[in-house]
C-alpha cells in the first residue's frame, strides 16, 4: 500500500456543549479522545435532511458552535499515537519512505447516510491509530494523505529509497485505503482490492455511505436504491476472506454509477445516478407540525400605483390603492382607484373564508355561471360545497364565482426512457412536475393538475442526468381528460343572493344611481360526477328582469372523444352551447356550436348571436404542425366567415415560423430566426400591421435593435434603440435611441429600477409614438410620457417587508423571514444564502434568496405547512447557524413571519514563545469569556503556532492553562482579546519558560 508521510499538527481541544443532545454518532469518538487536528477547521455541520424522512432533529446544528470552523484544502487522516520528540526538521522522512506493509492497518469510521445524504454529506470523522513521524510543513501535499505506520525497528531517515511510481505501487498493492468521494463530496474512505483492470469494492461498507440497502434472500442478494431494486446472483459479486465485493463494471451496468480511481490522491471519486432536490414522486404525505403559526388577523399587503400620462397636450393622473389581509381566519381585501377628476372608486370589496368543504364570500362580487348566462355584478353573499380537493380547482385572485365551472383536470402519464435520466412534464411550456427516472427506465406522474383549456400543448422533455441544460429528447403526449368532468361522485354546488351593482359606491360616492342597481339577484348551480366519464350539471339564475336556466352534460364518448352540449332559456327564448374534442396521437379535432337568439341576453339584443367552428389540426412531428380553422360568427356588431390554414413549422433550430387567425379572423404570422449566438431577427403581423425587429446582444445586459413598424393608417416608423437590461431589480434598465417616421425624428427613452426595496420607478417617453393603440386600445403604446410609480410591500409580525401583490391570493400565502444575528449585524452583508421550501412530500415549492439585510420572502403558496430551509454555503464564512429548517404555516391571504437565529464567529491566532523568542511547541493554551468560562482551547506546532475559530462577537481572555511540565500558571502573561468583526491575527505570547528545558523534562 502506498502511504505519503506528512506533519501532523498538535491537537486542539474542543469543548463539549451543554447540551446533551450534542453526543452523537457522528462526534463520540471526538468527545472521547477529546482532540481535533489543530490548524485545521471542522466542516460545518449540513443542514437537517429533509424528505423522505423529514428529520426534524437539530442535534447536529446545535453542536456545530463547538467546532471549530473552517475550509480545509489539506483533510489529513492522522495518527493518535505517541509523536517523536525530536522536533528538528532537518530530521523530517521525506515523501520517498519505503513502505512497511501493502496491507490496510486500519479501517475508517464511517457512519450510515440516505441516498440523498451521502450525496451531500460532509466529510466524517475517520480515527486511524497509527504511530506518526514529524516531516517538513511546507512539504506540499496531495489533497487526501495518509501518514504510514512505522515500523518498530530502526529505519534510517536520511538513507531512505528512491521514489518508488505511484501506478506501480497501485498494481503491486494488494488493497488500498482511499477516501470516497459521492458526486464530488467526500463521504468516507473505502478499503478496495485491484484486481487487474478492475475495483472490488466490499458491498456492506458501500452501501453504506451511499446510502443503500442490502437484504440477503436465499442464495441472491437485493440492492435497494433511490431508483429501484436490483438482484444480484452468485456471477454478480465475489467473496474474500467471508467478505462481499462487487466490481466497478457491476456497479456501472447494473446501477449505472461511474467510478474513477485518481492514484495520485488515492481517491475514488464515484458518480451516482440520483441526485439531492431532483426525486422519484413521493405519494405519501407526511404530517408536518408547524412551529411558526399564520396570523389569524391584521393587515397582509399593500400595493400602492401612481402613473402619469401626457400625449398631444393632454395629461392624465391615475391611481390604485390595494389592501389585502386576514380577519378572522379568513381573507379580504380592499381596492380604490382614483382619477383625480372624477369620484374615488371602490373597486374591490370583498371577505372570503374556507372552512373544511365549505367556503363562504361576502362583498362585491362579479359571477359569470356559464356561456347561456349573462354575468352578473353584485353585491351580497356566497356559499359553496364541494368533495373534490381545492387544488383541483384555479382560484381567481378578484370575488367571482367560489367554484369555476372548469377545473384542473387529473391525468396520469407513464412510458419508458432511458434509465436514470431526468424527465419534466411541460404544459404550454410551464413546467408542471419532474423526476428521475428509475434503473428501468419506466417514468409515471401519477394525478397531475393540468390547466383548464384543451388547446394547451403537453410535452415530456428528456435530460441526461449529467446535463440538465440541452433535453436529449423530447415527446409529445396526449390530453384524454376533461376541464368539464368530475371525477365519479364529485359534487359541485354554489349559490348566492344580494343586490345588483356596486351597493357601496353607488349608495356612499357617487352622485346618481342607475336604475338597474340595488335590485335583488340570486343563484343556485349543482354540477355532479356520475362515474369518471359521464358528468351532469344545471343552474338557475334570477335576474331583476328575467329568470334563466340551463341543464346539460359532459361525456366522454370514447378515450380521444368528449362531448359537452347544454341548453338553456332566457326571456322567453332557448338557446344552446355544444362543444366537441377528439385527439388522437396525431390528429385533434375541436368543434364549437353556440347559438343565442334575438334578445336571449338582454332587451336590446336585436340580433341572432351565433358561433360555429371546426379547428382541424395534424402534427406531422414535433417540428410540424399544419391545420384549418372554419368559423361563422355573428353578434350585436360584427359579423365573420373564413376557413384559413394555421401552422407550426420549425425547419432548423434556429428558425421557426407560426401563423393562426384569431376569433374576428385577423391573422397573425410570427417568424423567429438566431443566425448566430448573439443576433435575432423576427417578423409579425397582426391584421395590416406589420413589425420587424433586428437585435444584436453584446453580452447579457445590452441589446442594439433596430425596428420597423408599417400598415394601417400611418406611414412606417423606424426606430434605432440601445438597451441595457439590468441583471436584477436593483439594477438600472434603460434605453436610449431614436425614432423617425415621415420626415419627423423623435428620442425614445425610457429606464425602470427599484429604488429602495418595495418601490420600483419606471418612466418611458416616445417622441414617435407605436401605433400599437390600433390592436390594443387606448392605454398601450400611443403614450408619448408614461411615469409609474408602484411601491409593493406585506407586513408580518409588526415588521415591513418588500413583496410581490400577485403572490397573496384568497387560498395562497407568503412567508417572509429573516437572519437574525445575535448581538446585531454591524454592517455584516448577509446576502447570498439560498431558502428553500419544501411541502409535505417532499417536493420543493419555492425560494428565494436572502439580501444584504438578512430578509427574503417566498409567496404564491398554497395553505398548509413546509418546511423551511436554509442553505448556509453560500452565507458569509463567519455566519453560524444555531438551525437551518422551521416547519412554518401557510394561510390564504396571510403573511406568516419566522426568523433563523444566527450568530457571527470568528476567531484569533498567534505565536507562544519562551523567554528567549524560540517556538514552544505542543502548548495548550485556552480562551475564557468575561465569566472566567473557558470557551475554547488549542495546541501550538512545532513552530508554536495556534489557531482557534468559532468565537463569537465579545471580550475574551487568552492564557495557559496549568498541563504537564506547567504546573504553575498564576504568574504566566496573558493576553486581553476583543472580538469584533474580523479574524484577528498576532495575538502572541512570550512565557518565561525555557523550550529546551521542557523538552528535558518531556
Amino acid at each position: 500500500m502506498f502511504y505519503q508521510p506528512s506533519t501532523p499538527p498538535p491537537p486542539a481541544t474542543i469543548l463539549q456543549s451543554e447540551n446533551p443532545s450534542c453526543t452523537t454518532p457522528v462526534t463520540a469518538r471526538v468527545n472521547q479522545d477529546n482532540q481535533l487536528i489543530a490548524g485545521t477547521i471542522a466542516t460545518p455541520t449540513k443542514p437537517e435532511s429533509l424528505p423522505p424522512e423529514f428529520s426534524l432533529d437539530d442535534s447536529q446544528s446545535s453542536c456545530v458552535q463547538t467546532t471549530l470552523n473552517e475550509d480545509v484544502e489539506n483533510q489529513n487522516i492522522i495518527a493518535n499515537g505517541t509523536t517523536n520528540s525530536d522536533n528538528n526538521i532537518e530530521n523530517a522522512i521525506d515523501s520517498g519512505n519505503q513502505l512497511q506493509s501493502s496491507q490496510v492497518l486500519a479501517q475508517s469510521d464511517t457512519t450510515s447516510l440516505t441516498a440523498e445524504d451521502a450525496a451531500n454529506s460532509n466529510t466524517e470523522n475517520i480515527h486511524v491509530d497509527i504511530n506518526h513521524t514529524a516531516a517538513d510543513q511546507q512539504q506540499p501535499q496531495s489533497d487526501n494523505n495518509l501518514v504510514a505506520q512505522e515500523s518498530k525497528t530502526s529505519i534510517d531517515k536520511n538513507n531512505s529509497s528512491p521514489d518508488i511510481p505511484v501506478d506501480n505501487i497501485i498494481a503491486n498493492a494488494k488493497s488500498l485505503l482511499v477516501a470516497v468521494f459521492i458526486n464530488a463530496r467526500e463521504v468516507g474512505s473505502l478499503e478496495i482490492i485491484p484486481e487487474g483492470n478492475t475495483l472490488l469494492l466490499p458491498l456492506e461498507d458501500f452501501s453504506k455511505i451511499a446510502g443503500l440497502e442490502v437484504e440477503n434472500i436465499d442464495t441472491k442478494i437485493q440492492l435497494k436504491t433511490p431508483l429501484g431494486v436490483v438482484t444480484l446472483t452468485e456471477a454478480d459479486f465475489k467473496k474474500i476472506d467471508g467478505i462481499i465485493y462487487v466490481s466497478d463494471i457491476f456497479l456501472k451496468e447494473k446501477l449505472l454509477t461511474n467510478l474513477e480511481l485518481k492514484p495520485s490522491d488515492l481517491a475514488l471519486n464515484v458518480d451516482l445516478p440520483w441526485r439531492r432536490g431532483i426525486n422519484r414522486s413521493r405519494n405519501q404525505a407526511l404530517d408536518l407540525e408547524p412551529e411558526v403559526k399564520a396570523p389569524s388577523n391584521g393587515l397582509s399587503n399593500l400595493r400602492q400605483e401612481l402613473r402619469y400620462f401626457s400625449n398631444a397636450g393632454r395629461t392624465s393622473w391615475r391611481s390604485s390603492t390595494l389592501l389585502g389581509g386576514r380577519l378572522a381566519g379568513g381573507a379580504w381585501r380592499l381596492r380604490l382607484e382614483n382619477n383625480f377628476v372624477d369620484q374615488p372608486q371602490l373597486t374591490e370589496y370583498f371577505f372570503f373564508k374556507r372552512s373544511g368543504r365549505m367556503l363562504y364570500q361576502l362583498g362585491r362580487q362579479q359571477i359569470a355561471l356559464h356561456p347561456l348566462f349573462t354575468g352578473t355584478n353584485f353585491t351580497g353573499a356566497q356559499i359553496g360545497y364541494t368533495n373534490i380537493p381545492a387544488d383541483n380547482f384555479t382560484t381567481s385572485y378578484s370575488a367571482s364565482e367560489l367554484l369555476p365551472r372548469r377545473s384542473r383536470p387529473l391525468q396520469s402519464f407513464r412510458g419508458v426512457v432511458p434509465p436514470a435520466s431526468i424527465v419534466q412534464l411541460r404544459v404550454s411550456g410551464f413546467i408542471v412536475a419532474q423526476q428521475q427516472v428509475g434503473l428501468t427506465g419506466e417514468y409515471e406522474f401519477v394525478d397531475i393538475n393540468l390547466p383548464t383549456g384543451q388547446s394547451n400543448e403537453i410535452e415530456l422533455l428528456v435530460f441526461d442526468r449529467n446535463n440538465l441544460s440541452i433535453p436529449i429528447e423530447i415527446r409529445s403526449l396526449r390530453l384524454n381528460a376533461s376541464d368539464l368532468l368530475l371525477p365519479a361522485g364529485g359534487n359541485i354546488q354554489i349559490a348566492g343572493v344580494g343586490l345588483t351593482g356596486n351597493w357601496i359606491q353607488n349608495n356612499l360616492f357617487d352622485d346618481f344611481t342607475s336604475t338597474e342597481a340595488g335590485r335583488f339577484t340570486g343563484f343556485y348551480q349543482v354540477r355532479q360526477g356520475l362515474s369518471d366519464n359521464f358528468t351532469v350539471e344545471s343552474a338557475v339564475q334570477l335576474l331583476p328582469e328575467t329568470t334563466q336556466a340551463h341543464a346539460g352534460f359532459a361525456w366522454r364518448l370514447a378515450d380521444p372523444v368528449i362531448l359537452s352540449a347544454n341548453v338553456g332559456t332566457s326571456r322567453g327564448e332557448v338557446g344552446y352551447a355544444a362543444n366537441l374534442d377528439i385527439k388522437f396521437d396525431s390528429w385533434q379535432i375541436l368543434g364549437t356550436s353556440e347559438y343565442y337568439p334575438d334578445g336571449y341576453f338582454y332587451s336590446r339584443q336585436s340580433l341572432d348571436r351565433q358561433n360555429h367552428s371546426l379547428d382541424i389540426r395534424y402534427k406531422f412531428s414535433n417540428n410540424l404542425d399544419l391545420g384549418v380553422i372554419a368559423r361563422s360568427f355573428r353578434n350585436q356588431n360584427d359579423s365573420t366567415s373564413y376557413i384559413l390554414p394555421t401552422f407550426a413549422f420549425r425547419p432548423a433550430a434556429n428558425l421557426s415560423l407560426r401563423g393562426s387567425p384569431d376569433y374576428f379572423g385577423r391573422y397573425s404570422l410570427n417568424a423567429f430566426y438566431r443566425p448566430t449566438d448573439k443576433t435575432r431577427l423576427s417578423f409579425t403581423s397582426f391584421g395590416d400591421i406589420y413589425t420587424t425587429d433586428f437585435g444584436y446582444n453584446f453580452n447579457r445586459e445590452y441589446l442594439l435593435s433596430f425596428g420597423t413598424e408599417s400598415g394601417g393608417d400611418l406611414p412606417t416608423r423606424f426606430t434605432l434603440v440601445l438597451n441595457r437590461n439590468a441583471l436584477n431589480l436593483f439594477g438600472l434598465s434603460w434605453r436610449l435611441g431614436l425614432g423617425y417616421r415621415d420626415g419627423e425624428i423623435g428620442p425614445v427613452v425610457g429606464a425602470s429600477m427599484r429604488i429602495i426595496p418595495g418601490l420600483f420607478a419606471s418612466i418611458d417617453y416616445q417622441g414617435i409614438p407605436s401605433r400599437n393603440r390600433n390592436i390594443f386600445g387606448n392605454n398601450i403604446g400611443d403614450d408619448r410620457l408614461t411615469i409609474s410609480l408602484i411601491s409593493d410591500l406585506s407586513f408580518a409580525g409588526g415588521s415591513v417587508r418588500p413583496s410581490e401583490y400577485s403572490s397573496l391570493n384568497k387560498d395562497r400565502g407568503a412567508i417572509a423571514g429573516r437572519i437574525v444575528v445575535e448581538g446585531g449585524r454591524n454592517g455584516t452583508d448577509l446576502s447570498g444564502g439560498l431558502i428553500q421550501v419544501y411541502n409535505n412530500r417532499g417536493r420543493s415549492v419555492g425560494g428565494a434568496r436572502i439580501d444584504s439585510q438578512g430578509n427574503f420572502f417566498v409567496g404564491n403558496l398554497r395553505e398548509g405547512n413546509y418546511i423551511v430551509q436554509i442553505d448556509p454555503d453560500e452565507l458569509p464564512i463567519e455566519v453560524s447557524l444555531r438551525k437551518t429548517t422551521i416547519v412554518a404555516e401557510v394561510a390564504g391571504a396571510a403573511v406568516t413571519k419566522l426568523d433563523f437565529p444566527v450568530r457571527l464567529e470568528y476567531g484569533m491566532a498567534g505565536r507562544i514563545t519562551d523567554v528567549s523568542g524560540q517556538p514552544m511547541s505542543e502548548v495548550e493554551v485556552e480562551v475564557v469569556d468575561t465569566e472566567g468560562k473557558r470557551v475554547a482551547t488549542a495546541m501550538t506546532d512545532q513552530f508554536g503556532l495556534y489557531r482557534i475559530d468559532g468565537l463569537p462577537v465579545g471580550k475574551y481572555t487568552l492564557r495557559v492553562p496549568q498541563q504537564a511540565n506547567i504546573t504553575n500558571t498564576a504568574t504566566l502573561p496573558q493576553l486581553e482579546v476583543a472580538i469584533s468583526q474580523d479574524f484577528i491575527y498576532d495575538q502572541n505570547l512570550r512565557l518565561p519558560i525555557s523550550a529546551a528545558v521542557k523538552q528535558i523534562q518531556e
